[in-house]
């Protein structure tokens, strides 16, 4: 391959990554900042980038100047508004400094009508522009007669805008804020040097020399992409009221999950058009196994270059970045807690060879059952967990069963216990002392860790509520009581599916129930643990009088609810201890949250009578 179509090719790989860019950064715009004005400018400047940069790369597979000449009619929309996308930003940012003005606003829609009518002459007229024709590989239009007055149009927007973005930079009164105009100002240049069809007034003189052109072409499109991404960043930090490591998060996350994503993939499916030519087989035959090998690799290379991208944009936060990830890495969620004491008591029961077994926690609401093997009763649990409160080590021999207490590391608080039937047959007991404390011991820690954990998870609820809170505008309160809503019911199913937490418990609607907001002055202000507290409540009214049943009819209701949710149990498995089949069980539930709705509707109500009631109660007869 000669030094030109080297150079050719090369090209065609920056004009493809680069329409990736601008694709990519106008859909980052629009998703994460589109109720801002200066970003929703910043986001034209992007389409008229993409449009532009969509016909240079359709330009690369166009053979003869009439079809070529189509496209470069349409590249004209790009260019055409790129002016008027210039005064909507810059109109933008001067109104963050206070600098409110109509007749620039008409101005902008002006331009923008400018843009429109210079479009439509350049796609049916050749008043703008004319006669596609080729000078090597380099295809353009020639000027037409009104091409003088869009000359004018285009550099006094463009210079507009840049003396707009100055003075808006020279108003800002915060030195960060006017640090980031500056890059904004810097950067901004790169939609206007990457539109502009230079060609039109060259003509044939730089493609006279078209080892030089391609060169040239080439390095301009990369410091317009570097630019580009600069403008977009900078743009980014407008008008938005989150951290800055947020921003820089999400910019990192968005980058390598988009723009280099994609250009890897066209990378890849380049440079295997190549190979295919070169060994001689299909290109059917190489893309299934250069898709599989690229999706692979490119999980590697994510790995390999967020590191640098964290240096990059987040280099004062890196070591609290990396603290935190550690410490996502070693949480323990409900499930894993009980899939690992599921574990324990398993080993413990094939080592003691018995089949029933049970592990339990204490919780501020009573004993809660983490995993259990066998039939057990919970009244069983009950006593057996008050039989070691005053032990130190196990076992404890109790209602058949041997019993270890599970107690925290620092001031032996007792967390629970671990119960194993004992067995029929002959066991010693004493050969497994060891391996069984050591068992022991581990239930204990992680029991210990989770509920520290719990701790600091409703204390960070509780701020990311608060949070979150601040982030959106109040909305203007409904007429409707939550109780008489059409999707109460579905609330409520919601709030017991994340009965221990979630996102959809934080947004639950729930929180503002009357009897939630009560509940909040016993749980020291947390909105979370108040609808816990309330939820659990609703359920415990539903609990018949007497000793507990599984299969009792009276029973399944309050057996199903606290299984399901409290507990968090398998369907199959609450289905095998109520004796039901799966389908059988799906009916009860929604039944049973049905009853938890009423229930809680019926609080609700009460608590609304007793503060209506409870001023005029005070009056003197």
């Amino acid at each position: 391959m000669d030094p030109l179509e080297l150079l050719i090719q090369i090209n065609f790989v920056i004009v493809a990554a680069l329409l990736i860019a601008s694709f990519s950064l106008l859909i980052y715009l629009l998703a994460y900042y589109f109720r801002s004005r200066s970003a929703r400018g910043a986001a034209w400047l992007l389409v008229s980038v993409f449009t532009v940069y969509l016909g240079d790369l359709v330009l690369f597979f166009v053979g003869d100047p009439r079809s070529a000449e189509r496209w470069l009619r349409l590249q004209w929309l790009g260019i055409a508004i790129a002016p008027a996308a210039y005064a909507h930003l810059t109109d933008a940012l001067l109104e963050r400094t206070g600098s409110f003005s109509p007749w620039r606003r008409w101005a902008v829609r002006g331009a923008y009508g400018l843009g429109i009518i210079g479009f439509l002459l350049a796609l049916w007229t050749d008043l703008l522009v004319h006669d596609g024709t080729a000078d090597g590989r380099a295809f353009h239009l020639w000027a037409g007669p009104l091409f003088p007055l869009f000359l004018v149009y285009f550099i006094g927007g463009v210079a507009w805008g840049m003396i707009n973005v100055w003075r808006a930079r020279r108003r800002t009164l915060i030195s960060t804020h006017r640090r980031r105009m500056t890059y904004l100002a810097v950067t901004m240049v790169a939609p206007a040097i990457g539109v502009f069809p230079y060609l039109l007034l060259a003509g044939r003189t730089l493609p006279a020399f078209p080892t030089v052109f391609w060169g040239l072409v080439g390095l301009s499109n990369l410091i317009i992409g570097t630019m580009l991404f600069g403008m977009v960043y900078a743009v980014a930090y407008l008008d938005v009221l989150v951290p800055d490591r947020v921003i820089k998060q999400r910019w990192i996350d968005y980058l390598l999950r988009g723009p280099v994503l994609a250009t890897f993939v066209v990378l890849v499916m380049f440079g295997l058009s190549r190979l295919s030519h070169l060994l001689g087989l299909p290109l059917a035959l190489l893309l299934p196994l250069a898709a599989a090998g690229a999706i692979v690799s490119y999980e590697l290379f994510s790995d390999w270059i967020r590191p640098f991208f964290e240096w990059l944009f987040l280099r004062r936060d890196v070591s609290e970045l990396a603290r935190m990830r550690r410490l996502s890495d070693t949480m323990i969620t409900t499930r894993d807690l009980r899939q690992f004491l599921e574990g324990i008591l398993a080993l413990m029961c094939e080592a003691l060879r018995s089949p029933t077994g049970f592990v339990v926690r204490i919780t501020p609401n009573g004993i809660e059952p983490v995993a259990a093997f066998g039939p057990i009763e919970q009244a069983s649990m009950e006593e057996t967990l008050s039989v070691v409160e005053g032990s130190t080590d196990g076992p404890i021999v109790a209602d058949g069963f041997w019993v270890w207490p599970l107690r925290s590391r620092g001031d032996s608080v007792l967390l629970g216990a671990i119960a194993v039937a004992r067995p029929t047959g002959e066991v010693t007991l004493e050969l497994l002392q060891e391996t069984i404390r050591g068992w022991v011991a581990r239930a204990a820690a992680a029991l210990e860790d989770r509920i520290l954990q719990e701790r600091a998870l409703s204390a960070l609820e509780q701020v990311t509520e608060e949070v979150r809170r601040l982030r959106q505008p109040e909305q203007a309160p409904s007429t409707m009581p939550l109780v008489e809503h059409p999707e109460f019911t579905h609330w409520v199913k919601e709030a017991l599916a994340h009965y221990w937490g979630g996102p959809r418990l934080l947004q639950s609607p729930l929180l503002q129930l009357r009897i939630v907001q009560q509940a909040m002055e016993t749980h020291d202000g947390n909105p979370i643990r108040a609808l816990r507290a309330v939820l659990m409540e609703a359920i415990e009214q539903l609990r018949p009088d007497g000793e507990r049943k599984l299969t009792a009819p009276e029973w399944l209701l309050y057996n199903l609810l606290e299984m399901r949710f409290i507990q968090g149990r398998k369907v199959r498995e609450i289905a095998q201890r109520l004796a039901l089949s799966e389908s059988d069980l799906y009916r009860k539930q929604r039944a049973a949250i049905e009853a938890v709705a009423m229930v809680l509707a019926e609080m609700e109500r009460r608590a609304a009578r007793a503060s209506e009631e409870g001023p005029s109660s005070t009056q003197p007869a």
